[in-house]
């Protein structure tokens, strides 16, 4: 691999792509949906004495995680497959250029592009810390993991386009790949969780016998306990969890839920964690007592974040799909599905 083959393959890259008027209309609805969104938000909240902070950046950034879920995929699913119906791979695979070159050089335009779309939505974003209530730090943390997570969307992407003939193909299993990870791991994580429940001895905060007394104490008896932190892995892969939970918080972290509003990276944050914290060692059933014996909060503050497994994840699927895609674009090739254009 070479620095200078690895540019070259990114400029014809992105100088096919900005040589008609497509993206550059891509770009302006971007902005136009993202600026929407942030209108919206300050309408809703311009009447409230909270932090706006929060709101708007957890609401902005979830809408720009989503909608760069959907535009992602298109950077980079039909790039082999395309050109190689268009005849252009062949021409790039007879010349000095390496099957790394032309892999990351694709690699570094997709991420080119997807950085256009942050720059966009980033004058939103920065419209957020200038309310308050948001960190700068934070910010920058969950821009990296973001565009981190995009940038496997595409190597993804780029290695369906070596391992299927059609464009029209790659794309869709890109686009199920990305629905499997955003929605399927929810629905597993939903199916598992009775599979790691069961009925045991624990502590309870409650009234024992009703009929003897309506005082609150801590008893121990059977109750059906669900050990969520065995199988809350399958959150810490899907991107809205990831991005989530290390989005800037407040001072509690995830467990500050209540004092900025709208929050939807926060609930989710503090959902994840709650289940990757498991069961509580005393189960508070004593509705009427102002004591929280649960402790929701303090566990979830103490607990360890979860992006950096969901991730970790994330950078070994990139790394293995790009490997895949390189050692399919290395020539000679001994076999071609049929039909595939050679030159």
């Amino acid at each position: 691999m070479s620095v200078s083959g690895v540019l070259t393959v990114a400029r014809l890259e992105l100088m096919q792509r900005f040589r008609g008027a497509r993206w550059y209309i891509a770009f302006l609805l971007w902005f136009t949906c993202i600026a929407g969104i942030a209108g919206l938000t300050w309408l809703a909240m311009r009447d409230s004495d909270m932090v706006r902070g929060p709101t708007t950046f957890d609401v902005v950034l979830f809408f720009v995680l989503g909608l760069s879920l959907l535009v992602m995929p298109a950077l980079t699913a039909t790039s082999v497959n395309g050109d190689r119906d268009a005849g252009v791979l062949a021409t790039l695979q007879t010349t000095l250029l390496t099957a790394t070159d032309i892999i990351i050089g694709k690699l570094l335009a997709s991420l080119v592009m997807a950085t256009t779309f942050l720059a966009l939505a980033a004058p939103f974003l920065v419209l957020a810390l200038f309310q308050g209530g948001v960190g700068l730090l934070g910010v920058a943390r969950v821009l990296v993991v973001l565009g981190i997570i995009l940038l496997t969307v595409c190597a993804i992407g780029l290695m369906f386009s070596t391992l299927v003939a059609r464009p029209v193909g790659s794309a869709v299993l890109t686009y199920l790949t990305v629905a499997g990870l955003s929605f399927l791991t929810l629905i597993l994580f939903a199916m598992t969780t009775p599979l790691v429940a069961r009925d045991e001895q624990v502590r309870v905060h409650g009234v024992e016998d009703y009929t003897t007394s309506q005082a609150c104490t801590t008893y121990t008896d059977t109750r059906r306990v669900v050990r969520t932190h065995r199988n809350w892995w399958l959150l810490g892969v899907n991107p809205f969890v990831i991005v989530a939970d290390a989005a800037p918080h407040g001072p509690d972290g995830p467990a500050d839920t209540t004092s900025a509003g709208f929050t939807p990276l926060r609930w989710i944050a503090y959902g994840t964690r709650l289940a990757k914290a498991g069961p509580p060692e005393v189960h508070d059933e004593c509705w009427s007592d102002s004591e929280d014996t649960s402790d929701s909060s303090t566990r979830v503050r103490e607990e360890f974040p979860a992006w950096p497994m969901g991730l970790g994840v994330h950078l070994l699927a990139g790394a293995g799909a790009t490997a895949v895609a390189i050692r399919r674009v290395r020539t000679p090739i001994r076999r071609l599905p049929s039909g595939t254009r050679v030159a």
